[in-house]
């Protein structure tokens, strides 16, 4: 076994057990405030004193004047005795990280108060910002039988990716291990956890998932235990065998390749946006156990004839092949609960994961009728192609190539992968687009969710569209993405939630901005010359002037002056930056 940084042993805080949070949660915009200056990156309580501590990236310059909201309703931060009291964690002058949710006296915890066990946190500074849209989940969590001081057990942390290999065994038994980074289990090693808690946060990984990837021919066992996030999502790419006994995980998805085994029995795999089994391949058994949601593939060729679908399924016993007849993968679920997709507020629609989803190769032939689904991957291959009128909560249609869609209610998404391809998509919301290649996407009246461009070296064109929630931009990541280089241009409005969800590295961006410079009274200025960022532009007899900015993980938070200096005016400044609002309106006096 190979360990890429030293382990250390650290005792956690009598009784601490664990905090499930979520970062690529959509975040509300709660106030015309200016961007979120700080987020919060995990949440913990300490069963013992049942005081909860949130920690923050970086604590504000100013206190006193802070807004809470739970669950999206503001929440008084000083509500005495008997009530919830949120203070920072540290004397102002002592470099606080973060803050404590208890009650008085200070610091009493929060036995008696009612606090949500389950939801989501957002702090506001009026005329400073606010912090991101955090997702939590207290309510799982496992206490110790004797949380006495002298019988707690201590967690075992790991820093950096853990890989396993040369036939190695490792072994995590009758322990807490928390694991910053991925998990790689290779060639012929092996995995053990039993009776144990795993704790996954994302340490150096660029991704807000956290994976535990494993390759043909590796093994990994997880019996009586709990897996689940300290930050981020906990994903598992399977490409050997993984058996699942007892054990009521908090994986966001697990994803079956071709030539994968898995058998579940009396489990759980259910996050609070998540817990999707996504088979695409391989061989799969689930026995008497629970998901949040469950992924299939219609491979090329194969036929799927289908109506009447629903989340808040019980199978009894139920074979893919039942439902696609030449699926080149087998699925068994015999006494297991698809959970109803049954989210509301923010959660209602956007990138989690319930019910039914379907993963459709252009080549299949589909007919899905009169059905509830939380998404249906739609992939266009070296085409052509346009789409319009896709809407989540409502019946929609679409038709492409053999695949009809007729009258199908999507809840969560629609999710597009485009090769080097073409697409236009016109009046539709929450689309998910994972372009390829040398494609050219083309946004008309729309509104994308989640965008996660892969080895991308095409275009991104929007006309009056929309992108909220979440992104990557991703390179130099085997598993994700290598290289990614594209432009981005016309008219686009990014909410503020991806300013906070956006995760960028080791990638460019060109993203033309359009400057319209008109007089008082709307006449457009010729003429005008333009600077920013040692590029130079002149309007013309519209007004408009077009000047581009080159973004990567150093700059895409930064802002950058834009100078406009028209005949007989004084010169203007504006400030823009990557998620500035296209095209920039710039009246002169």
């Amino acid at each position: 076994m190979k360990i890429s940084s030293k382990s250390s042993l650290f005792l956690i805080v009598v009784g601490l057990c664990f905090f499930i949070g979520c970062t690529n949660s959509p975040q509300r915009n709660i106030s015309g405030d200016s961007d979120a200056t700080f987020n919060i990156i995990s949440m913990r309580r300490d069963t013992k004193t049942n005081v909860i501590e949130v920690r923050l990236d970086a604590f504000p310059s100013e206190w006193g004047n802070w807004k809470m909201y739970l669950n999206g309703k503001e929440t008084a931060m000083e509500g005495g005795a008997g009530q919830i009291v949120v203070r920072p964690n540290a004397a102002l002058d002592s470099s606080p990280t973060g803050l404590f949710i208890g009650t008085l006296p200070w610091l009493t915890g929060l036995d008696r108060i009612d606090f949500p066990m389950v939801g989501s946190l957002q702090f506001s500074i009026p005329g400073q910002g606010h912090s991101n849209f955090f997702h939590y989940n207290l309510k799982d969590q496992i206490v110790d039988d004797d949380p006495s001081e002298e019988n707690v057990q201590p967690w075992i942390s790991h820093n950096g990716d853990l890989v396993i290999e040369n036939g190695e065994t490792m072994t995590i038994e009758n322990e807490k291990y928390l694991q910053e980074g991925n998990i790689y289990v290779n060639d012929h090693s092996k995995l053990i956890i039993k009776d144990s808690q795993l704790m996954m946060g994302r340490g150096d990984v660029p991704t807000i998932h956290v994976y535990i990837i494993i390759a043909p021919e590796a093994l990994v066992e997880i019996e009586g235990s709990k897996i689940f996030p300290e930050s981020g999502l906990v994903c598992v790419l399977n490409k050997g065998k993984v058996t699942i006994t007892d054990s009521p995980t908090s994986i966001h998805y697990f994803d079956m390749s071709d030539g994968a085994s898995l058998t579940m029995i009396n489990s759980q795999m259910v996050f609070t946006i998540g817990g999707l089994l996504q088979v695409m391949g391989g061989h799969t058994t689930v026995i008497n156990s629970t998901i949040g949601a469950l992924g299939i593939k219609v491979p090329a060729g194969a036929h799927l004839n289908v109506s009447n679908l629903a989340s808040g399924t019980y199978l009894d016993s139920w074979d893919v092949h039942s439902m696609i007849p030449e699926a080149d993968y087998t699925l068994t679920l015999i006494k297991t609960t698809i959970l109803k997709d049954d989210f509301t507020g923010d959660l209602a629609h956007g990138p989690y994961e319930r019910g039914w989803i379907f993963f459709l190769d252009p080549d299949a032939h589909v007919r899905i009728s009169n059905s509830e689904l939380r998404k249906v991957f739609i992939d266009i291959v070296n085409d052509n192609a346009t789409f319009h009128d896709l809407k989540v909560g409502i019946p929609s249609s679409l038709m492409y190539r053999d695949i009809e869609l007729s009258n199908v209610t999507v809840m969560g998404q629609w999710p597009f992968t485009i090769k080097d391809s073409h697409i236009t998509v016109n009046n539709s919301d929450y689309l998910f687009l994972q372009p390829t290649g040398n494609s050219t996407v083309t946004l008309n009246n729309s509104h994308m969710c989640e965008f996660i461009p892969r080895d991308f070296m095409g275009a991104m064109e929007f006309n009056n569209a929309m992108w909220t929630t979440a992104g990557e931009i991703i390179g130099g990541v085997a598993y994700h993405s290598m290289s990614n280089d594209f432009s981005m241009k016309g008219s686009l409005t990014i909410d503020s939630a991806v300013q906070n969800n956006l995760q960028w590295k080791d990638a460019t961006v060109t993203r033309e901005y359009e400057i319209h410079i008109a007089k008082k009274d709307g006449s457009p200025v010729e003429g005008a010359i333009v600077h920013v960022n040692g590029e130079t532009a002149v309007s013309d007899s519209l007004g408009v002037a077009k000047i581009s900015i080159r973004f990567d993980e150093s700059n895409f938070k930064q802002q950058y002056m834009l100078k406009i200096k028209a005949p007989n005016t004084s010169e203007i400044e504006h400030t823009v930056s990557f998620f500035s609002e296209t095209p920039i309106r710039i009246t002169l006096e």
